[in-house]
């Protein structure tokens, strides 16, 4: 049996966290949207991101030592859609969008003020996949805000969540 060399897209259906990913290199800051961002393991903690090879921040991640991810809350989607939306081979997204951002105590790059949760980390493996590099962050800090509701992403929509479902 060959494996799928394209996975229909109504078949694609997975739910992810809004995550911005924050790298900092030379000086240079970029943020991006990263839907394929989520826990590896939990003894010991480790994030995973997937950035495509088309990305501006793959250049950056490729080479920094440190970066951040920020959870995104309720109120903060247009921060998903901006960042997502635009290249930072274009534009400086934190400034033209006066994104709020503040500054992290063990990284270089700035996290997404107000966030859901918020983790300084520090890159541990990268490994390309395909289409896509997976970079693996050992958190030097972890912030969670209990007041903010962190939001999902499925197939191009930003989507509050909703109630329990019963066992």
């Amino acid at each position: 049996m060959q494996p799928l060399s394209h996975i229909d897209r109504e078949a694609w259906r997975f739910i992810n966290s809004v995550s911005i990913v924050t790298v900092s290199v030379d000086g240079v800051v970029n943020a991006m949207s990263a839907e394929w961002c989520a826990p590896v393991s939990l003894k010991p903690p480790l994030i995973g991101v997937f950035i495509g090879e088309e990305r501006f921040t793959r250049a950056f991640i490729e080479r920094a030592q440190t970066f951040g991810v920020s959870l995104l809350a309720e109120e903060q989607a247009w921060i998903g859609r901006v960042c997502g939306r635009y290249s930072g081979r274009e534009v400086d997204k934190l400034a033209e969008f006066n994104i709020p951002t503040e500054p992290a105590q063990y990284i270089d790059a700035p996290l997404i003020a107000g966030a859901a949760a918020q983790f300084e980390c520090r890159v541990l493996d990268r490994r390309v996949y395909g289409s896509h590099m997976l970079v693996v962050g050992e958190p030097l800090r972890a912030i969670g805000n209990p007041d903010k509701q962190a939001i999902a992403y499925s197939r191009g929509r930003f989507y509050r969540l909703g109630e329990e479902l019963p066992e």
